[in-house]
């Protein structure tokens, strides 16, 4: 499975030697955070027999997904699933669930407060 911010891999081999990479590209991400997201994920996925479904052959961004599988598109949709997520809760507890989607909704709302260079040059001239 792959993605903008993260890749996962299955090395495969026999029952003793099969491994798991994952990969944290995405400079602005907490590797600490999405390290113990990923194996608490799994983690949880194992526990509660969860069906990953088949794996995604080619590229992803070509096939339509279900919406329930698709990543959020901003950070407030992030932070809204976060807040409704019973793994999360299950996983990391409410008090820091509550708090960390409370901080991202808080900074989407301080972007949108933001006016860019190109809102100026895009937008002055039409006054």
């Amino acid at each position: 499975m792959e993605n903008r911010t993260t890749a996962l891999r299955v090395i495969p081999g026999s029952a003793k030697s099969t491994r798991v990479e994952y990969r944290v590209a995405a400079a602005d991400a907490n590797p600490y955070l999405a390290l113990a997201a990923a194996v608490g994920a799994g983690l949880w996925g194992i526990e509660n027999k969860i069906d990953p479904g088949e794996p995604i052959k080619g590229n992803s961004y070509a096939v339509k997904h279900p919406v329930k599988s698709q990543l959020p598109r901003t950070l407030m949709e992030a932070a809204g699933r976060l807040k409704g997520s019973k793994p999360a809760r299950s996983l990391f507890g409410d008090a820091f669930v509550d708090h960390y989607s409370a901080t991202r909704e808080w900074e989407e709302r301080e972007f949108r407060k933001a006016i860019t260079d190109w809102e100026l040059e895009r937008y002055m001239e039409i006054i």
